[in-house]
């Protein structure tokens, strides 16, 4: 009885600040149903939130009436809090998103195999290049320990004895840790993605595989996938440049995005390590030539800065817990990043926002290259690929999936007035351009993952795949299985070319097809007849679509999470003096003209809220002093009120 009562009152508790019918609130929950529409099992899943489904809450209630408490989700709450059974802060999204917050034992069993797994198919086919002596730099944050990339710069020389730079992208291999027919990549399928919360990072493989064995760590020989691009005088990739390579690497410099910043700013990057102004030169000619392209940086050049909350265990904090908050610019976003990155300031005069970033903006077009230039390169390789019989010898047809992103261009066409509204926005620098980036919203639309090679318009690009983080997103671990398989194949179609053997050590896991095995040989022994797939057997396991709806639930709870310890930020400064709960304000614009309500921004917080007008019409761009009125930040709830009223 004890356990039933304890169950339903987490059932209840968990439904703290949730909104909605229950109808929609069944919904959202469609994420942790599989395909077959059974579901997940309850002891990997630690998911409360489907089990409010599944549970009778009557216990939980006839408990709360007993010891006089509201019978409602609060009222669960407080008991389960003064019990000792969960925390005063006890992350109800986290709770009731279903996922897994831990690693089960044998989940963690299977790391430990897979970190063990001393079998390489690029090995056996003799395709992973060693660059063991190139200069490899990672640049992150401080705290990061799941380092999925790497970059170097090779200096290339021409026949005339000119010279020509060629960049290098290292993703860590973490397909070759977590090939598809392991308990590892299963242990990835399950999570989809890594959440980072203001408390820490649940990652989606367990360390020993996640901060081990797949990351770029310093002074160690890790597998990498490795892409390599030229770039055209104008900032386009030339396409005839690109070299994608399973590789092994030996990380020269780990570095920070500040330690970066400090070398650019100082001039180790342009001497000792010019390497990293060189990289810089390229990311201020590919931001340059996107932004020619049309891309958001270009139609957005005043983003809105917005906060980035952690905590900390401070003994001396309220509850012991710490709260920091940063507010600051996307490095992918905004004509600051290339007009200002190097002199390290913003525009837009908002003293609460970082500076841009230098060694931001070189990740960020490093990695946004890296996308593009894995879609030219799969355009190119499959025209060229040769898929009929070459003489006696049947060849395999080969061909690559991966998951596009795309974006289709605004349509500026038949919205000509509001088109004219957000120029005039623009012309006037209304709310320092954050009302101009506020109202360009709307001429957005959404991005679309296909198999099919789209433009993406937010980007400025023809193409654009995303697969540079394998450690962190399962879609990107797919990716890279469909790319090296591909590799793979065309490995096998030279060999059968030339009648030779194709090592007996390959399965149809590692090239996504059966093997090919020969089936005749000529006088000399030379194998001169393969029996080949088909290529509607290729890669007929890879779907794109698997865990799209966990990256969903996952982007929704990290945001509830971020709202939940910025309000309770806002709630201790506004406990500790009412006076230092009184911010400025900017009127971004007007979202329910019968209410006058209206979208606002309040810099110091990076924080953009709904605020119902106490003087009737604003205008976008107007100043307000607001203080908080109430605040809850369990519930999300937070109202404002002019500060001299």
């Amino acid at each position: 009885g004890a356990i039933t009562a304890l169950q339903s009152l987490c059932i209840m508790a968990t439904q703290v600040g949730v909104k909605g019918t229950p109808e929609q609130l069944k919904r959202m929950v469609a994420h942790l149903e599989t395909p077959e529409g059974d579901p997940l099992d309850v002891n990997v899943w630690d998911s409360v939130k489907r089990l409010k489904y599944q549970v009778d809450q009557t216990a939980g209630t006839q408990y709360l009436s007993l010891v006089s408490k509201k019978r409602n989700p609060k009222g669960a709450f407080d008991v389960l809090v003064s019990l000792g059974a969960w925390d005063k802060h006890e992350n109800l999204p986290l709770l009731r998103s279903g996922f897994p917050i831990r690693f089960t034992p044998k989940e963690e069993e299977a790391a430990i195999t897979a970190s063990m797994n001393t079998r390489d198919p690029d090995a056996i086919l003799g395709l992973r290049r060693d660059f063991r002596r190139e200069k490899v730099y990672t640049i992150d944050s401080a705290s990061t320990v799941e380092i999925d990339d790497g970059l170097s710069l090779e200096v290339v020389s021409n026949e005339d004895g000119s010279t020509r730079q060629r960049f290098w992208i290292h993703i860590a291999d973490a397909d070759r840790w977590a090939p598809r027919d392991s308990e590892a990549f299963q242990v990835a399928a399950r999570r989809a993605t890594s959440l980072y919360l203001p408390s820490g990072t649940i990652p989606m493989l367990p360390s020993i595989l996640s901060s081990g064995k797949m990351s770029l760590k310093a002074n160690s020989d890790v597998c990498a996938l490795s892409i390599a691009a030229e770039l055209s005088p104008d900032g386009s990739i030339d396409s005839s440049s690109i070299v994608l390579t399973p590789s092994l690497i030996r990380v020269s410099y780990r570095l920070s995005y500040d330690e970066v910043d400090d070398m650019l700013e100082e001039g180790v990057g342009y001497s000792e390590e010019w390497q990293l102004g060189a990289m810089l030169a390229a990311a201020n000619k590919r931001r340059s030539y996107r932004m020619n392209n049309g891309s958001s940086e270009a139609m957005i050049p005043y983003p809105i800065p917005y906060s980035t909350v952690s905590t900390v265990v401070d003994k001396d904090a309220p509850d012991g817990v710490g709260i920091k908050v940063t507010v600051e610019v996307s490095h992918n976003a905004g004509k600051n990043q290339t007009a200002n990155a190097e002199r390290g300031t913003l525009p837009t005069g908002n003293d609460h926002a970082a500076p841009a970033s230098p060694a931001f903006m070189l990740v960020t077009e490093m990695m946004i290259m890296a996308g593009e230039a894995v879609g030219k390169w799969k355009a190119a390789m499959e025209a060229k690929q040769d898929d009929v019989v070459n003489g006696d010898v049947n060849m395999i047809r080969n061909t690559l999936k991966l998951p596009f992103r795309g974006q289709s261009k605004p349509d500026f066409q038949s919205r000509g007035r509001e088109r004219r509204i957000w120029n005039d926005l623009l012309e006037s620098m209304a709310g320092d351009g954050y009302c101009h980036a506020w109202y360009g919203r709307r001429f957005f639309s959404p991005v679309k993952v296909s198999e099919s090679l789209a433009p993406h318009h937010g980007l400025g690009l023809d193409c654009y795949v995303q697969w540079t983080s394998p450690i962190r997103r399962f879609g990107d671990l797919q990716a890279h299985g469909a790319i090296k398989r591909f590799i793979r194949r065309n490995k096998i179609n030279e060999l059968m070319k030339e009648g030779k053997v194709i090592p007996t050590e390959l399965s149809l896991i590692d090239i996504g097809c059966k093997v090919p095995v020969p089936v005749e040989v000529d006088d000399d022994g030379r194998i001169i007849k393969y029996e080949c797939s088909s290529s509607g057997t290729i890669d007929s396991d890879i779907d794109f679509g698997v865990g799209q709806g966990l990256i969903g639930a996952g982007r929704h709870l990290q945001r509830r999470s971020q709202q939940y310890w910025l309000f309770e930020y806002i709630s201790r400064l506004r406990n500790e003096d009412p006076e230092k709960a009184v911010f400025d304000a900017i009127v971004l614009g007007c979202v329910d003209y019968e209410r006058d309500q209206y979208a606002i921004y309040l810099p110091e917080l990076g924080l953009e809220h709904r605020y119902l007008s106490q003087k009737g019409s604003l205008e976008p761009g107007e100043k307000l002093r607001l203080k908080v009125a109430t605040v809850y930040p369990s519930t999300g709830l937070m109202s404002l009120t002019l500060a001299n009223q």
